[in-house]
């Protein structure tokens, strides 16, 4: 057997492979000399088999100055978090609301027209939700209007409805998709000339008359202005041709013009909402609207719902014609002087005249001697028949 100072010294001289440290171990434990049936030549000829011991598997002789280091532990793997994936809806989608159960006999009001009609029927629909009384329902196709090929008849189809049900009033908007769109006809005719204009001013008076045959208001809402010059000059003359229909008794004309243009009358996209916030209301396109451009102007559809039907079923707007929420949502909050004195330049405005003054500067009106407003114009004895006549007449 190996020596003590032997054994010491080779342990000392280990590596910290576990295998070295086993095979010096297997050395150092064999006998000296073969005994028994063992013969050298056997031992010389078997190949040599190290014990695996389990207690020395993955022995790390540095270990413990790695511990004390704080090193040689396994540091713990974090799972990734897994963030929900972000639900992207659409700017002009209304979100998810709750409507109360509607009444079996709860009025309707119908909608008709393109997309953008489809986004006012959502901002109503958002708008009335807690009325039981009254509904919201739509005929819209969102790419039709009044021309092109096989546009619907609009006439037929919203008479039909209205005697299928009980409704209270329709609201119109469309036009956005009749832009260069041609009137079938042999030739086919042409957008915007003489002829497409008159062919289109019929075909709204058409629908005008198909609702008011039955005696039922309409609201029909504008188109608003674009980030394109042309555009904006085809959507006025259809504009004009909408104002036009509204001179029939009972018809309003909704101008979304000036409400969704900024306070130096130019393109925005956007601008106050209907709680007063400023947000975008306009989609990139710049003719669309988000979900809170068409609960805006829903809200003014709502306020001429409620004038034309006196507040049927609980309509939200309870206002009056100078309601101040009405300037705050056109993104005005005075009326510019020049309007008021009949000019829209500055350069128009007398600021030395007597109406200057006094409607722009505050100042009184010089008493006009003999007016019924100038007290030099009685004396104490004529000021004292006066007040004697008139109790007279009471």
């Amino acid at each position: 057997m190996a020596s003590k100072s032997s054994l010491r010294r080779l342990t000392q001289m280990a590596r910290p492979s576990a295998l070295s440290f086993a095979l010096a171990l297997a050395l150092l434990v064999s006998p000296a000399e073969p005994t028994g049936w063992f013969q050298r030549e056997t031992i010389a000829e078997e190949p040599i088999v190290l014990a695996q011991n389990n207690g020395f598997r993955g022995f790390n002789p540095f270990a413990p100055i790695q511990r004390l280091f704080g090193g040689g532990r396994e540091k713990k793997r974090q799972a990734p978090v897994q963030q929900a994936p972000k639900v992207v809806r659409p700017a002009g989608l209304p979100p998810r609301f709750e409507e109360v159960e509607k009444d079996p006999d709860a009025g309707l009001i119908l909608v008709v027209g393109d997309r953008m009609a489809r986004g006012v029927a959502d901002g109503l629909r958002f708008t009335l939700a807690q009325q039981p009384k009254i509904k919201v329902e739509e005929i819209t196709e969102d790419r039709k209007g009044f021309a092109g090929a096989e546009p619907p008849d609009w006439a037929t189809r919203t008479l039909s409805r209205i005697r299928g049900a009980d409704v209270k009033a329709v609201v119109v908007m469309m036009g956005w998709r009749d832009r260069n769109a041609e009137f079938p006809g042999e030739p086919p005719i042409e957008y915007m000339t003489a002829e497409w204009l008159e062919t289109y001013r019929n075909k709204v008076m058409a629908l005008v008359r198909s609702v008011r045959q039955e005696k039922l208001p309409i609201v029909w809402v504008g188109l608003p202005p674009t980030n394109d010059e042309l555009l904006n000059g085809d959507f006025t003359q259809l504009n004009s041709l909408f104002a036009g229909a509204a001179e029939e008794r009972r018809v309003r004309y909704v101008d979304l013009w000036d409400i969704f243009l900024s306070e130096d009358g130019a393109y925005t996209s956007f601008g106050p909402d209907v709680d007063g916030k400023n947000t975008r209301l306009r989609t990139n396109d710049r003719i669309a609207f988000t979900w809170a451009g068409y609960r805006k102007v829903a809200f003014f559809v709502e306020r001429e719902l409620s004038r034309l039907l006196g507040g049927y079923g609980g309509l939200a707007f309870e206002g009056v014609e100078d309601d101040p929420n009405f300037i705050v949502l056109t993104g005005r909050t005075t009326s510019p002087e020049g309007f008021l004195l009949g000019g829209e330049d500055d350069a128009e405005i007398d600021t030395g005249s007597t109406a200057y003054r006094f409607f722009v500067e505050g100042e009184p009106l010089e008493p006009v001697s003999g007016r019924v407003d100038d007290p030099r114009s009685f004396g104490n004895d004529s000021l004292s028949s006066l007040v004697e006549a008139e109790a007279g007449d009471t």
